[in-house]
């Protein structure tokens, strides 16, 4: 969902950072749009971004993120411009998922899986060349992600069995199992 998303937004060296890695399965991906009391009603973002000298100062929490625990990065929604309305003042940020400031929490799901979670963001730096698009943009940038969503799970779901067979693999190699 992301990769098209970075190819028809992304500046030159954001794509030359993610996308091939992307394919590769080396960067994964999670999406923080939803929020608590929010849901998936975009528009009611209550995360925030301050503008900084070189950037951005992230505080909020996101809801129902998948795999967000596995996540390199996450392709964030964050409101901007205080008070602005709706669907104007967010802006779409790549977040190293490895950022101080960045915490995920699983949601336990009554069939006991996690695979969901909570992304809670406390003052988290995001430099300006993660800033996906414009500032002020991000409404536009969050629906070119949607409409990529469900066309290329399973484009998705075969990279992430791919790179999980290789690591199986890696892993039998490793322990002398490999014959087995």
């Amino acid at each position: 969902m992301v990769g098209p998303t970075i190819v028809r937004h992304g500046t030159p060296a954001q794509q030359r950072r993610h996308l091939n890695r992307i394919l590769s399965g080396d960067h994964l991906f999670c999406q923080g749009f939803s929020e608590p009391d929010a849901g998936s009603d975009l528009a009611a973002v209550r995360t925030r971004g301050a503008a900084v000298p070189g950037g951005y100062v992230i505080t909020g929490r996101k809801v129902w993120s998948s795999y967000a625990h596995l996540a390199d990065y996450c392709l964030l929604l964050a409101r901007t411009e205080p008070g602005s309305a709706r669907h104007q003042g967010l802006t779409c940020f790549l977040v190293d998922m490895r950022s101080p400031g960045v915490q995920t929490r699983p949601l336990r799901q009554i069939s006991g899986d996690t695979d969901f979670n909570e992304i809670v963001l406390d003052d988290v730096r995001i430099g300006d060349e993660d800033v996906l698009g414009e500032p002020g943009d991000g409404w536009r940038i969050a629906l070119t992600t949607l409409a990529h969503e469900r066309g290329t799970f399973g484009v998705t779901l075969t990279a992430r069995r791919s790179v999980q067979f290789e690591r199986l693999l890696a892993t039998a190699r490793a322990t002398g199992n490999a014959d087995d």
